[in-house]
């Protein structure tokens, strides 16, 4: 029966495995011990489950040929066992069992897995009879739980995938719940810092974007606004060359026109306007924001009939053609660089697409236009070498009737 005397086991599998045995740590092994680990993750996170050998065959070689999986399985098995009396230092002690064909986890251990203590929490804060302030607290129990991506050692197993992504997201949907009651209750403040923390274990998630603009928008910083919408447009392109700035940037001009705030001081408005940090090199936007950029310039120069310059840098394959992934995924950051690396602080750069680059350049004659394309050039040619990539520029003036 569960409870019986014994050792005392305390398991986490969200952010890196680790087992504790009588208060001995362990986390994840290399080497030759890959497999063994494996073995013993799939029996905890399975633990109410008795698992067959053929199962256990399938899962631990799931792509590789094994000679004679029934022996080696055995091998495993052994060296697992021996690995736990050890960490528990009592060498009577059993963790995994065989009966029927089956293997097993011993639940008659007392043990704490941290996958299952989320579970129980996600399942308390969605009942519906609970008091709002019972759900919030809730779902923060579970957000708190939460430590990063289930197994991520072992991300590459299809049954670790799965699992994983039921973690995930049961961790994203608590977010966005509890933001919810948080924002009935104008207690924006703590949706600002519960969607801070959010990020760091899910970046790529557009909905928790939404919300933290929400917050900061709310709580009258439009600053903090701009500059994480800034910064997720620029994110999500560099990581998935997907533009989101029309997605988001409705929500964001809805926010910051509905914010029920005056400010009469000139020099709060100024210090809003500032920049976080005091920027070097050109001016990095989205494509959104050059356009308006780029209309202000062609007002201006109908008056001042300055030169102003846009170049358009394209990256692409020897022959002309798309980057495969990997590789574009490298050359596009790194020709990134070399442009902000070689501009002015007048100037502004966008993403055009995700292997282009717009650039503006003003107070600047054709001839310097080019230096500044073979500057760039120099740079990109430095940063990166190897030969499997092409650059072409394409130079013109704004046009001061747009």
């Amino acid at each position: 029966m569960a409870g019986t005397q014994g050792p005392v086991i305390s398991v986490h599998m969200l952010g890196e495995f680790s087992i504790t045995i009588n208060g001995n740590t362990i986390t994840n092994l290399k080497g030759r011990t890959k497999r063994v680990w494996m073995l013993v993750e799939y029996l905890i996170a399975y633990r109410h489950t008795d698992v067959s050998l053929e199962k256990l065959m399938d899962i631990l070689w799931e792509e590789d040929e094994c000679g004679d999986p029934v022996n080696a399985l055995k091998n495993l098995v052994y060296r697992a066992r021996t690995l736990l009396k050890e960490l528990c230092g009592d060498e009577q002690a059993e963790f995994i069992q065989f009966a029927r064909g089956t293997y097993s986890w011993n639940n008659q251990y007392p043990c704490t897995v941290d996958t299952e203590e989320m579970e129980e929490a996600w399942k308390t804060a969605s009942r519906r009879d609970l008091s709002s302030e019972e759900q919030i607290a809730g779902y923060k129990k579970v957000i708190d739980l939460y430590r990063g991506e289930f197994l991520p050692k072992s991300n590459y197993r299809s049954w670790v995938v799965s699992m994983g992504v039921r973690y995930s997201t049961m961790f994203t949907e608590s977010i966005l719940r509890v933001s919810d009651l948080l924002a009935e209750r104008n207690r924006h403040q703590e949706v600002v810092e519960l969607c801070a923390k959010a990020l760091n274990f899910a970046p790529l998630d557009e909905n928790i974007h939404k919300t933290l603009l929400y917050a900061y928008a709310s709580t009258g910083q439009k600053g903090k606004a701009l500059e994480h919408y800034n910064y997720a447009t620029n994110l999500f392109y560099k990581e998935m060359g997907v533009d989101i700035s029309g997605s988001l940037q409705a929500l964001y001009q809805q926010l910051v026109e509905n914010v029920n705030s005056v400010e009469m001081d000139l020099n709060v408005i100024k210090e809003d306007l500032k920049e976080a940090v005091r920027a070097q090199g050109a001016f990095w936007c989205d494509y959104n924001v050059f356009k308006n950029i780029y209309r202000i310039q062609a007002r201006s120069i109908r008056r001042t009939h300055h030169s102003i310059f846009v170049v358009l840098l394209s990256i692409s394959d020897r022959e002309g053609n798309i980057l495969e992934e990997e590789v574009g995924k490298i050359a596009v950051e790194r020709l990134k660089n070399a442009i902000l690396g070689s501009l002015r602080q007048g100037d502004a750069v966008a993403p055009y697409s995700a292997s282009q680059f717009i650039i503006m350049l003003p107070m600047i004659t054709y001839e310097n236009v080019e230096m500044v394309v073979n500057r760039i050039l120099q740079h990109f040619r430095f940063d990166y070498r190897r030969n499997n990539v092409r650059i072409s520029s394409r130079i013109s003036t704004l046009d001061a009737n747009c």
